[in-house]
């Protein structure tokens, strides 16, 4: 099955459930682990590293929840390929006919390429440097260089490929320079403001972030997608992006409804910035369906800036700049552009 009918397929049940008002697991993101072979400076998921689902019972919520109308799964971490079994889980995914993604770190990432390209319809690395600074910023000598040779690898093999970028104070500077890294390389490039805590949105931004600072960010990606860099965040994230700190309303997300993620012990919660806010039924216990349709929706808080969750709660509010960015992913990589090195 080809990924546009793949696609194709899973927009008809989203369009479906949209039609008669239900809920659907839409997409899924799977943290598979929070342990990470990094001690990034912003991150403080390690620290909540603890019990993990078994590969069974991995393939068995995603089995369910495709049964359910699941198009997309997506895994991360942590650092997922630290798991033996991550790409096994991506090849059985991908088997049940849904659109698959991979977050990585980058460090492991190479040793799984052969393996993880035919199954795999978007590999995600993390950038937050177009230099040796992301070295600094992930406490790990050699890190950039290896991201460097993973995209490259990836590109190589046909595997669209993209950047996350952790904005702060590490890097607010390097924005341009990043996307022109990313189009030397054909990926798509996206950035997201940093968090105090990973699992919690109420403790608020990084404090690099004063006011005016993001509207500021966003309009640089407004003109470096003009000027024809692979820009991957839609009109609509940038435009909520500049309302920082209040990003819009999580009572009015989608997360919970058409998307939601499952923890490493298999809870279910609407995203892992809400994670913290009310009690979250586990797959384990009821199944991971059951989880899903029994998550509850009453979310309180000024929205998030998570690049991927704002994308996806836009696409199901129909927005034409969230379709028309999805689009073009889908279509292919950026092209790969002749642009200056790094300032």
């Amino acid at each position: 099955m080809t990924r546009v009918s793949r696609m194709l397929g899973a927009a008809a049940r989203l369009a479906w459930a949209r039609t008669i008002g239900a809920a659907l697991p839409y997409s899924v993101t799977f943290i598979l682990t929070h342990r990470c072979n990094f001690r990034c400076t912003y991150c403080n998921a390690p620290a909540a590293a603890g019990t993990e689902l078994t590969t069974a019972q991995v393939r068995r919520a995603l089995d369910e929840l495709a049964a359910s109308g699941l198009g997309r799964a997506s895994f991360s971490g942590g650092e997922p390929l630290l798991r033996a079994d991550a790409v096994g889980l991506v090849k059985h995914a991908h088997s049940l006919g849904l659109l698959t993604s991979l977050n990585s770190n980058g460090w492991l990432t190479g040793r799984d390429l052969d393996r993880l390209a035919p199954y795999l319809d978007m590999l995600v690395v993390s950038l937050d440097a177009a230099n040796s600074a992301h070295d600094e910023v992930r406490r790990q000598p050699g890190s950039f260089e290896r991201v460097l040779e993973v995209l490259t690898a990836a590109r190589a093999r046909g595997l669209a490929t993209a950047t996350i970028s952790v904005l702060g104070a590490w890097n607010l500077d390097q924005v341009e320079d990043i996307l022109s890294l990313a189009a030397r390389l054909g990926a798509w490039a996206y950035f997201q403001p940093a968090y105090i805590d990973c699992f919690d949105h109420l403790p608020g931004l990084d404090p690099a972030f004063a006011p005016g600072v993001l509207a500021q960010v966003a309009e640089r990606l407004r003109v470096a997608r003009a000027a024809g860099l692979p820009v991957g965040a839609s009109g609509g994230y940038l435009e909520r992006l500049a309302r920082g700190p209040r990003f819009g309303s999580c009572e009015e997300c989608h997360a919970g409804r058409y998307f939601a993620t499952v923890m490493p012990d298999g809870t279910m919660v609407p995203c892992h910035l809400a994670s913290r806010q009310t009690p979250a039924p586990n797959g384990l216990e009821s199944g991971f369906a059951h989880a899903f349709f029994a998550l509850r929706r009453d979310k309180f808080g000024p929205g998030c800036a998570i690049s991927p969750y704002q994308e996806t709660d836009l696409l199901f509010r129909l927005d034409a700049r969230a379709i028309s960015a999805a689009m073009r992913r889908l279509a292919g990589p950026p092209a790969r552009a002749a642009v200056g090195g790094p300032r």
